[in-house]
Order: C-alpha cells, then structure tokens, then sequence
C-alpha cells in the first residue's frame, strides 16, 4: 500500500488527519518540515510495524532523519530515493480499530486503548487493551472517523485495521489499512462462542453467515515484546514466572536464539507476545506489565553494525537526544 496515496484520498474526502507533505529526494525536509509544523514525524511510503518512523522536534533533525530513514529503505530493500512523508506530530493517546466492512459498513470488532505513550522519537507499540476505556461519545467519534476513512480509500468489503490518535475532543486518523491486525495479536481476540478473527474474515469472504461477532465478554490484551537494544539473542529467562502471573494465557518467544535482533527504527519484528485475558482492562493491563517485568531478556555483543544504524548515532543528537521508550 502506499500512506501517501491515502492521505490524499483522505485528505480529499475531509476525513481528519495529520497535516502533511510528501518530501522527494530533491526537496528540502527542513523547509517542508516547518510548513507541516513541528514536532513532526518522517515516515517512508511503504514499511509496516512502525519501521522507520521517527519523531524529529527541528528543522535540521527533520532532515537527519529522512536521511536515517533512506538508509533503513535501503536495507530492506525498497528504493532509497522513494518519496516520504513529513506529518505534523499530534500529541494524545492512540487507539487501534479492528473491524469488518460488510455492504461499505464499518462492523466494529474491538477497539484496542493503547496504553504506554507513543510520543517518539520512535513509536514501538507495546501493548494493546481491550475494551476501551475512554467515554462511550468518544468511542463512537473514533468508530465514525474510521468509517470516513474506509469510505475515502474505496473499501466496502472485508477487514480493516485503523490506527487513530485523540486528545480527549478530537480524533485523527493516522492509517487505516483492508487488513487484519498484525503480528499474533489476534489471539487477543473471540467472538461468539469462541470464534477467531481469521475465520470470521473467511467466513465473511466466503459469503457464510457469520453467527454472532460480538467480542467475548472478559477483557483481553496482548503485549508485544519490545527488544531492548542491538545483538544475538542468547536467552529469554523467566518465561515460566511470566506465565504464572493471574490473567497470563499465553507467551509465545518468536525469535529463536542465536538470532540478532535490533530495536526500531531499524528493527522489523517483535521478541514475542504476551496474551491476557481478566474481567477489567485495568486488571489485564496490570497482567501483561507484571508478566513482563518477570522476563529475563539476554543479549550478546551485536554483529557489524548496519549503514542504517550507524547514520541513526548521529542523528539522535540532531533530533533531541535520548529515545523515550514506553517501561
């Protein structure tokens, strides 16, 4: 998919979102990123799970990073001199949609609170908590924006992720996407009498009937593992303490040992998961944050450092320091 093609489409049909310009290689970031506003955000075109997305707070860190992020672009194997996208930071909490469109009508499946602060410079999502906490109203203003979205891009049938920010009044669409929630994170989920997302989504492409798609009464999240630093993964300890908190029901390790690993804005993968299931969202959250704090993560001496990498040491100076990364 490509964001930039869908901020116009959003753009044009009025649905709420980021100011933004799309910067080619020729453009001056720095100029593009004061019209677009600052604090800003540089993401490429086309990387998912927030690879590459960097939060700058000036204009010369606006263009240190679309460097750094030209270099990841290049490491994974896309076109260094694509266009990217300067959008103006908004600041509040985020959420994430899952919903099924059935007739050019958003269903909505769940509404995930996000509750560690995405504020950058990088936005690594940890975890994911369902239902939401925030005000009925303002549930119904996210559902509706969402819809606006899918509308705008042209779907009327099948999955759909969204990813939206609000600050309590407004929301704002950041991406919306036809596909399901990514990674293992739909674990997370049942509807029914135990019906999982994917066969709900076949079901739905198949034209079945899909039976009762209201999420399971009991709260659920998943978080994310992140990885904390560059290296070979040795060992991840206390995986059984983990899996004894109350409201633990599953840790899935999806990086073998031996394997390097490396954080955002260069990484592309997760540690693993962690999934939890309690009455209240308050006690799931409490669940996944206990049971991380009881992981061990061992990580040896990383191999050669990449370009990409080595462009990001210099560009932490340039763009404020110090990465504020949810605990």
């Amino acid at each position: 998919r490509d964001k930039g093609a869908m901020r116009a489409a959003l753009e044009a049909a009025g649905v709420p979102q980021p100011a933004y310009r799309l910067v080619a290689p020729t453009d001056d970031v720095a100029t593009l990123a004061l019209k677009v506003g600052l604090p800003c955000v540089v993401k490429p075109l086309a990387l998912s799970a927030s690879r590459g997305v960097i939060r700058a707070d000036s204009p010369a860190g606006a263009a240190a990073v679309a460097e750094r992020v030209r270099a990841i672009l290049a490491e994974a194997g896309e076109p260094a001199d694509a266009a990217l996208l300067v959008e103006r930071y908004l600041p509040g909490e985020e959420v994430a949609i899952e919903g099924l469109l059935r007739g050019g009508r958003l269903e909505l499946l769940a509404l995930f609170d996000k509750p560690d602060p995405l504020e950058g410079p990088y936005f690594e999502e940890t975890l994911f908590v369902t239902p939401s906490r925030h005000p009925v109203g303002l549930q119904e203003e996210l559902c509706v924006a969402a819809g606006r979205a899918a509308a705008a891009l042209g779907l009327t049938e099948g999955p759909v992720h969204a990813e939206l920010r609000t600050d309590g009044e407004r929301v704002w669409v950041l991406e919306l996407a036809a596909r399901s929630i990514g990674g293992l994170c739909s674990r997370a989920l049942r509807f029914g009498v135990g019906v999982t997302l994917e066969e709900l989504i076949l079901r739905h492409a198949l034209g079945l009937e899909l039976g009762d798609v209201t999420r399971e009464r009991p709260a659920a999240g998943v978080m994310m593992l992140p990885i904390p630093r560059a290296g070979v993964l040795e060992r991840v300890g206390g995986q059984e303490e983990a899996r004894a908190v109350e409201g633990i029901e599953d840790l899935v390790i999806s990086v073998a040992s031996g394997r390097p690993v490396r954080p955002l804005p260069e990484g592309d993968r997760y540690l693993g998961f962690l999934f939890a299931r309690a009455e209240t969202p308050e006690q799931v959250e409490r669940a996944l944050r206990e049971a991380h704090g009881r992981l061990e993560v061992a990580i040896g001496a990383p191999r050669a450092q990449s370009p990409a990498a080595s462009v990001g040491a210099d560009v932490l100076s340039s763009t404020g320091g110090t990465p504020r990364r949810a605990q």
